[in-house]
C-alpha cells in the first residue's frame, strides 16, 4: 500500500533549503536499482516515504537546546534544529545526526538543570511553577533527544515558521491570570517574531481563544494548534516549549527578546482594539471645573464590594472627577433594554477596553476587577483599596508595580479594622485582626475565605479624602 508523504503546512511561504529530492534523481536512482538488484521499480515509490526519512537523516543538523529552569516562575526550552511534536504522546522530538546523544552534547557539560548524560527530561508548560495544586494538573511533555529513525515520521512539515508550546490550563477563566498566566507571557515570548509563529497548545479551550481573539491575532497569523485532539506528528526548524514571564501583569524588558516592556505591550493592546487614547488628561490648577478628569470606580457584584459607593463617588466629584461605576464585563444594553449576549466575551472585551480608555483615573477594590488597568491611558492614576488581612505586599506587587511600569501613577489605601466588614463578624479581639500572620501560614486557602471571601468595604471618607486629592493633582 502507496504511503503518503507528510504534508507542508498550507500557512507558509516558499520551502528554503528544505532536503529534498527531483523526479529525475529517484527515476536514475530507481533504473539502477532495477537493472542491478532486478528490484521491481514501483517498490521504491510505494516505499517513498521510507526514501525521504533516510534523506532527511543524512543532513539532520546539529540541534541547539538553551533551557532555563531556574526561574522561579516558568521553566522554557529553545530548541533549534529537526524538531517534531507529537501531541497524542506529550513528546517533543529533537532529531540528531547519530544515535546516543546526550544532553552534555548539546547543551553543554556545565549545565545545571540536567545530568549530561540523560536522553530525555520532563516539563510542565504553565507559568504558576511554584504552586503545585495547580501544577498537579497540567499536562507534562517530555522532550527527547533521538536520532531520525528512532523519531516518529514527519506528518505536517512548517518549515518557515517556528512553534511556542504551552498550556491553556491551570487558573485560565479568571480575569487576572488569563492575562498574568497567559497573555503577557505569550506576548513576551512571541512578539519579537512579527506574528510569524504558530501556538502549540495544550488544553486549548476554544471560548478562551474567541474572547482574547483580537489579542491572539495581534501575535500570530496561523491557525493555533489543539495538541490534545490532533494525533498529526508536527515538525520545525525550531520550536520554544513553555512561555517566559517575569514578574506579576509586568514585564521585565532587560530579560525580554527585543527589550519589550509594558509600555509596548499598553500600545500593543490599543492597536488590537482600537483605543484613542493613549495619555491621559493633564489639567491646570483652577481649570478642573471646565477639564474635569474623569474617574471610573469599579465594582464587584460580591465580595470586596464598595457597602457605601454612593457617598465615595459623592466625594470623588466634590474633589473634582467626573465620575462613573461599573464592573465592565455585564454586557451593554441597547435601546428597549435588551441585553446584548455575546457568548465568546470578545465583544465585551472590546467594550470594555473602549470604556476604560477614555477615563483618567480608576479606583477599585483589590481583585481581577484592576486588571483593567491595562487599557488606561499613560499618566493616569490608578487607586487600590487594600482589604485587611496583611495584604498590601500582595496587593502593591500585583497591582502596584504594573502601573509604574506602564508609565502611570499609582496610589494605594489600606482600610482599617473600622473599614471592614469582618468587624461585623468577629470581635476585635480576634486573631482574624490581631494577627494575620499564622492564618496565612496555615493556608492561601484560609486567607481566601477569610480576608478576600468574607469581607466588603465600607470607606471612611474623611480619612480617604486625601487620597481622592492626590490623584487630581497628579494629573495636573
Amino acid at each position: 500500500m502507496k504511503v503518503p508523504l507528510p504534508l507542508r503546512s498550507k500557512s507558509l511561504k516558499k520551502s528554503r533549503g528544505h532536503p529534498s529530492c527531483s523526479l529525475s534523481l529517484l527515476l536514475l536512482i530507481a533504473g539502477v536499482q532495477f537493472l542491478v538488484i532486478g528490484k521491481p521499480f514501483p517498490s521504491l515509490l510505494m516505499d517513498s516515504r521510507s526514501f525521504f526519512n533516510l534523506a532527511e537523516e543524512e543532513f539532520v543538523p546539529e540541534p541547539h537546546v538553551s533551557c532555563e529552569f531556574n526561574d522561579t516562575r516558568s521553566d522554557f526550552c529553545e530548541l533549534a534544529g529537526a524538531i517534531r511534536v507529537r501531541g497524542s504522546t506529550s513528546e517533543v522530538f529533537i532529531v540528531t545526526p547519530r544515535r546516543g546523544t546526550t544532553a552534555g552534547d548539546v547543551v553543554g557539560a556545565n549545565a545545571t538543570w540536567i545530568a549530561a548524560d540523560a536522553t530525555s527530561w520532563k516539563m510542565k508548560p504553565y507559568t504558576r511553577k511554584g504552586e503545585s495544586r495547580i501544577m498537579n494538573g497540567i499536562t507534562e511533555f517530555t522532550l527527547r533527544l533521538a536520532s531520525a529513525s528512532e523519531a516518529p515520521a514527519c506528518d505536517v512539515m512548517h518549515e518557515d515558521v517556528p512553534a511556542v508550546l504551552y498550556s491553556n490550563g491551570g487558573y485560565c477563566g479568571n480575569y487576572y491570570h488569563d492575562f498574568n498566566d497567559n497573555i503577557i507571557p505569550l506576548f513576551i515570548t512571541t512578539r519579537h517574531l512579527g506574528r510569524e509563529v504558530q501556538l502549540l497548545v495544550t488544553y486549548k479551550q476554544a471560548w478562551w481563544f474567541g474572547k482574547y481573539g483580537e489579542i491572539v491575532d495581534g501575535l500570530t497569523r496561523h491557525e493555533v494548534v489543539d495538541l490534545d485532539a490532533d494525533a498529526r506528528v508536527h515538525c520545525y526548524r525550531s520550536v520554544t516549549v513553555g512561555l517566559r514571564s517575569h514578574k506579576d501583569l509586568s514585564i521585565d524588558p532587560r530579560r525580554a527578546p527585543n527589550n519589550v516592556s509594558m509600555v509596548d505591550f499598553k500600545r500593543f493592546l490599543m492597536w488590537r482594539y482600537g483605543l484613542p487614547r493613549e495619555h491621559a488628561i493633564r489639567t491646570e490648577e483652577g481649570d478642573e471645573e471646565r477639564r474635569k478628569p474623569r474617574l471610573l470606580v469599579v465594582t464587584r457584584p460580591s465580595r470586596r464590594r464598595f457597602m457605601n459607593l454612593e457617598e465615595i463617588m459623592a466625594a470623588a466629584e466634590d474633589v473634582g472627577f467626573e465620575v462613573t461605576a461599573s464592573d465592565l464585563m455585564t454586557p451593554a444594553k441597547k435601546p428597549g433594554d435588551e441585553i446584548v449576549k455575546d457568548d465568546s466575551g470578545q465583544a465585551r472585551m472590546a467594550e470594555a477596553s473602549a470604556t476604560v480608555n477614555a477615563f483618567d483615573a480608576m479606583l477599585a477594590v483589590h481583585g481581577s476587577g484592576l486588571t483593567n488597568l491595562v487599557f488606561l491611558p499613560m499618566n493616569a492614576v490608578v487607586m487600590q483599596v487594600v482589604p485587611l488581612g496583611r495584604m498590601e505586599g500582595l496587593a502593591m506587587d500585583e497591582y502596584g508595580v504594573p502601573p509604574r511600569d506602564m508609565n502611570m501613577r499609582y496610589l494605594q489605601y489600606n482600610i482599617t479594622a473600622e473599614e471592614s466588614t469582618l468587624s461585623e463578624l468577629y470581635p476585635r479581639s480576634h486573631p482574624v485582626f490581631m494577627d494575620p500572620g499564622p492564618i496565612h501560614k496555615q493556608s492561601w486557602s484560609l486567607v481566601d475565605e477569610i480576608y478576600l471571601g468574607k469581607q466588603d468595604v465600607r470607606l471612611d471618607i474623611a480619612r480617604f479624602r486625601p487620597v481622592l486629592e492626590k490623584a487630581l493633582k497628579l494629573l495636573r
